[in-house]
């Protein structure tokens, strides 16, 4: 109360002011408002303010002098507010339509112009401010979607978001400091140059599935190719003044195999039931997916470090960055439906060569219990270790399994180093609380498989010894050859701690990069697409009122 009672002494101070002084008035009466309410639909009936707090303290550092005098400038916010859609987001959430009927309205009427000007001074504010902490943030709260998420959010400071802001719009730069915040990323950039492109085809033509009713080989004559060519024209995989015709030749062969690799298929050059189904994705679909994974790039540009591994889980897809350029890439198998990856980041500490592997209770009650139990000899043959509560070993033969239940089950399995283990060879350990980590598998032949949500919730990496290699960076050391003799060798599990830091990033994107700088659709393998297209759809989240 003590800070009111000082706003409104100053209301005093600003009838003084010559010019701007009603509007200063009236801009006073909005921010006292944004104290007293704890609805933001109440300072105004028929907008909400946002971001209140940064906009009090822009209003109070500025005695509460209108900021936006130039109509012309002003008008060139708006243009910026409504380029926000070219990032995937959408200009009503940054009050690009009230601020468009408060200018008609404005002149139009008489009368109110001081509150009419008010009330647009501190919506564009609000407009310009949330849609710099979309770019910074990304629009969605990740921490609402998933309780696994830990990677930072770079919050703003009221009082330096008033200076800069000040500073922006007395040299008309606010539109520059904008720019600077969007992602400079080639991939950012590739999907917004593919939402205008989808966008386009949206808008100039009405999408039509090529009929699924044929399955089309390399050679054939049929009607559905004409329309197949069509589709791969407006993908990039067939050239825009390739022939219109409906014989399937070499051309269209060689672009649907392009298409088959991009996108996690078998790549034969026949357009099957997978096949369809990438290419039937509709451009309003196709829209919506890159908007997602474009918030999704922004809720994690804060955490992006020189050197960095990213695993896309819906991609099945590693990279590895160094000094923030592609170093190294492969596939990887990612947890089931049921034991899903955790999406989160992690620092990573050391790797274990020939490691031994401590199964979880919940795995050995949902799946080695069982086998156990049918076959005690195949804990001997798969190389596991049973010990009681002491820590002494138990013979797996020794043990009465009818007395056991999976639940009741009361000792601890080891799996000893080998051909068999579980985590194979060698494991990258980023201790976290979700004990998951990438590691070797033993379970080699799953990589022929396109889709490869297997695991119970790790990372198995299809060349993990070539990952050692490039990580550890120390030929005289650790080379292939000398990695190679020592997995091979059977010696005792042995640490390699990183000299250097290098994070581990498990994400999470639908839409990813091609090595032709085209965009490939993932499967969404956990269905969180849904419940992220409705954050980024739905109405924005307040960062909080005045206290």
């Amino acid at each position: 109360m003590v800070k009111l009672r000082i706003l409104l002494l100053l209301s005093g101070l600003l009838l003084a002011l010559p010019g701007q002084a009603e509007v200063s008035r009236a801009l006073l009466d909005i921010h006292e408002r944004l104290y007293l309410e704890q609805d933001g639909g109440a300072v105004f009936s028929d907008a909400t303010v946002y971001e209140p707090i940064l906009v009090g303290a822009f209003y109070e550092s500025r005695d509460y002098q209108p900021a936006w005098i130039d109509p012309e400038y002003a008008g060139e916010m708006l243009q910026l507010l409504k380029s926000s859609e070219d990032e995937g987001l959408n200009p009503a959430d940054y009050h690009y339509g009230e601020l468009l009927e408060l200018r008609e309205e404005y002149r139009k009427l008489w009368s109110d112009k001081d509150y009419l000007h008010a009330k647009a001074e501190v919506l564009l504010t609000d407009g310009v401010l949330l849609y710099a902490r979309h770019l910074i943030q990304g629009k969605v709260d990740p921490r609402t979607l998933d309780s696994s998420w830990n990677y930072a959010r770079r919050d703003f400071v009221p009082a330096q978001v008033a200076r800069n802001l000040a500073d922006a719009i007395a040299n008309r730069g606010v539109a520059a400091v904008l720019e600077g915040l969007k992602s400079d990323s080639g991939f950012y950039l590739l999907m917004k140059q593919q939402l205008r492109h989808y966008r386009q085809l949206a808008a100039d033509e009405q999408f039509s599935p090529i009929p699924e009713d044929v399955v089309l080989h390399p050679g054939d004559r049929h009607r559905n190719v004409a329309t197949l060519r069509k589709r791969l024209k407006q993908m990039s995989y067939l050239a825009s003044n390739a022939p219109e015709t409906d014989v399937f030749d070499g051309s269209v062969q060689e672009a649907v195999r392009q298409l088959q690799r991009d996108h996690d298929l078998d790549v034969d050059g026949v357009v099957g039931k997978q096949s369809y189904q990438v290419l039937n994705l509709s451009f309003s679909d196709k829209v919506d997916r890159l908007r997602i994974n474009m918030d999704r790039l922004r809720w994690i540009r804060q955490e992006l470090s020189d050197d960095y591994i990213v695993v896309n889980i819906a991609g099945y897809e590693l990279y590895y960055m160094r000094n923030r350029q592609l170093q190294w890439e492969t596939p990887v198998m990612v947890g089931t439906i049921d034991t899903r990856t955790p999406i989160f980041q992690a620092r990573l500490r050391y790797l274990e060569f020939n490691p031994t592997w401590n199964a979880p209770r919940s795995l050995i009650m949902r799946n080695l219990f069982p086998k156990f139990k049918a076959n005690p000899r195949y804990a001997i043959d798969k190389g596991y270790k049973f010990y009681d509560g002491k820590g002494a070993e138990v013979e797996p033969l020794s043990i009465d399994w009818n007395a056991y239940t999976a639940r009741t089950f009361p000792y601890r399995v080891v799996q000893m180093p080998g051909p068999a283990n579980a985590m194979g060879r060698v494991k990258f350990m980023f201790p976290n609380s979700h004990a998951v980590y990438l590691h070797d598998t033993p379970s080699r032949q799953l990589f022929s498989r396109n889709q490869r949500a297997f695991s119970a919730g790790c990372i198995r990496v299809k060349n993990p010894l070539e990952l050692a290699r490039v990580l550890l960076d120390d030929p005289s050391h650790w080379s292939a050859d000398s990695i190679q003799a020592l997995v091979d060798s059977g010696a005792p599990q042995q640490v390699v701690r990183m000299q250097r830091e290098v994070d581990v990033m498990l994400i999470y994107w639908t839409a990813s990069p091609t090595s032709g700088d085209r965009i490939q659709f993932h499967h969404d393998i956990y269905q969180l697409d849904p419940a992220a297209l409705a954050a980024l759809d739905a109405p924005p989240r307040s960062s909080g009122y005045v206290q």
